[in-house]
């Protein structure tokens, strides 16, 4: 399927393009992702482990994709090349010392991929004493998300170890289905949530709508095993528990019941989607209005079933919505511009740590300057974190310090664990 043969895009794949054409052009490393993938035991060669990395490739078409932008501006599918050796070979990137790190992290995530003629992923082996043990990953969005890379992880572990898999759905196969009609029917139904719901959602109290830059990361403290056994005592994912802590610091620190949120749907709700690599996020609002009276044990059910109707919503085309959100924002006031909520939590099972510890607050400045004003992250993968970026009005470091401590609090109180 190389050559001269092109795609359209998934919404997914459109939604990221929509976001990169924003960005100025110095700024467009924002749109990678890094992540170091530690080996699984064994003594493995440097050579085993581009391979692996090459049938990676293979297995996945969005990892040898590159994109041309039509006569409309709208990117199109173009697999790019059709061996694992030339994956391999394109993706390579060389070797360093475990000990660089961190400098090469930085460094390498801020250096754009240009997913019109480059493939939309790097790779370097990091060595400790010689032997390879980490691979040092950075991947443009269109090609991938979180879960995604999660995927890509698990398959790359196998291949490693020798497995051969076969190829897996891509999204190829994805963006044909949406032209469908079932695909168009879905599309129009979140566009009409998309509308009834930003009708009904807060509107932007005075002042603008920009502060000043802030970041931090919430360590909890909390072992993920922990975590999603406190989350299944109420009967609830992990995702949502801590979407609901969200909502009560917002509620708290703001003095405003009702709150926007939005919510990062994964698209992967059925076993068709589980494990296809590509980027299929996308937020979907969610207006939260509940009983400040109620206890926590009594809100958490109400976000947890609010939430997975809202994500009934998460496909939807990027530029009906940009066209809604505008209508919303010429209002007199606007709507809010809501608060950003991203769930990247490995499953019950996934190899974890099972100590708590204390938590603690780490304060950063942030690089991204793109994309919402106030983002929350829950990211575990051994332990649960919660990374923040606030760029927003009325949000200083002691407001932001005031919600986080709430967050942990109600944490602590819902998993047995340690208060901030």
């Amino acid at each position: 399927m190389s050559g001269d043969v092109t795609f359209p895009a998934t919404v997914g794949q459109l939604s990221v393009w929509r976001d990169i054409e924003k960005m100025p052009p110095e700024r467009r490393w924002e749109a990678n992702l890094v992540f170091v993938w530690d080996l699984p035991a064994g003594d493995w060669a440097e050579e085993q482990v581009w391979d692996a990395l090459g049938a990676l490739g293979m297995r996945h078409g969005s990892l040898r994709t590159t994109f041309d932008v039509d006569a409309a501006g709208f990117p199109r599918q173009r697999i790019a090349v059709d061996t694992a050796a030339e994956v391999r070979d394109r993706v390579r990137q060389g070797t360093a010392a475990v000990a660089e790190r961190e400098a090469m992290e930085s460094a390498q995530l801020q250096r754009a991929i240009d997913a019109t003629c480059e493939l939309p992923w790097r790779a370097w082996i990091l060595t400790g004493d010689g032997a390879p043990v980490q691979v040092l990953l950075v991947i443009n969005h269109m090609a991938a998300d979180g879960v995604a890379v999660l995927v890509m992880r698990e398959d790359f572990e196998q291949l490693l170890r020798g497995a051969e898999l076969p190829p897996a759905r891509g999204p190829l196969e994805m963006a044909i289905d949406q032209q469908g009609e079932e695909g168009s029917g879905r599309l129009r139904t979140a566009e009409r949530y998309w509308r009834r719901t930003l009708a009904a959602a807060p509107r932007l109290a005075t002042g603008a709508r920009q502060g000043s830059p802030l970041g931090a990361t919430l360590h909890t403290g909390i072992p993920m095993p922990h975590a999603h056994e406190g989350a299944a005592k109420h009967d609830v994912t992990l995702a949502s528990l801590v979407l609901t802590a969200y909502y009560r610091a917002l509620r708290e620190v703001t003095a405003e019941n009702a709150q926007l949120l939005f919510p990062m749907s994964s698209n992967r709700f059925d076993e068709q989607h589980a494990g296809v690599v590509t980027s299929l996020n996308q937020w979907t609002p969610l207006v939260l209005d509940l009983d400040p009276a109620e206890p926590f044990d009594a809100i958490v059910p109400k976000v947890h079933w609010k939430t997975f109707q809202a994500l009934k919503n998460g496909v939807c085309s990027p530029d009906a919505i940009l066209a809604i959100r505008a209508e919303q924002e010429r209002q007199d006031p606007p709507v809010d511009p809501g608060y950003y909520y991203n769930p990247i939590l490995a499953p019950p099972g996934f190899p974890s740590e099972d100590t708590m510890v204390r938590p603690s607050l780490e304060w950063y400045e942030p690089a991204r300057s793109t994309g919402p004003g106030f983002y929350v992250i829950a990211r575990g993968l051994t332990s649960l974190d919660l990374v923040v970026r606030v760029n927003r009005s009325g949000w200083d470091r002691d407001t932001l310090d005031r919600a986080l401590t709430s967050i942990q609090s109600t944490l602590a109180e819902a998993l047995s664990a340690h208060p901030l």
